[in-house]
């Protein structure tokens, strides 16, 4: 069963703002989860959450990073592995890849970010990047 995922085909000849769905933040943040393997979100969400128990702050900083380092890596690598050997998958492994980049920034980057700086972190940027990223996404070919 293959796991990458393709984006459903719209009827060209019927414009989005014809077709009664108004989309909404969440719309956009599924969208680019959808992206991204579940199993890595349920990991990264849960190994986030214990690097937020830590005592230490120096520790749960560094293993917070150490999470979203890994997420990164685990994208590609985990799609690879459960692509259909005869689909393209090189453009869904560089695609989830950003959207992992892309959702980690909007759903814990302000927790990441704060052992920079507190200032860093900036919600409506965030949003900005979500929509701009989800638009891209929708337009970039999948079958390569």
């Amino acid at each position: 069963m293959g796991r990458l995922y393709y984006e459903k085909k719209i009827d060209p000849t019927q414009p989005r703002a014809f077709a009664g769905k108004e989309q909404n933040f969440n719309d956009y943040l599924n969208k680019v989860a959808r992206l991204i393997p579940s199993e890595i979100i349920g990991g990264y969400l849960t190994m986030i959450g214990f690097a937020g128990a830590i005592k230490n702050i120096q520790v749960q900083n560094i293993t917070a990073w150490g999470v979203f380092v890994l997420g990164i890596i685990l994208t590609p690598i985990y799609l690879n592995n459960v692509a259909e050997a005869d689909k393209p998958k090189r453009n869904h492994l560089i695609l989830s890849t950003v959207a992992f980049l892309v959702w980690a920034y909007v759903t814990t980057g302000k927790q990441l970010l704060e052992t920079i700086s507190p200032d860093i972190f900036d919600q409506a940027f965030a949003s900005i990047l979500l929509v701009a990223f989800s638009l891209v996404s929708a337009i970039t070919p999948l079958n390569k």
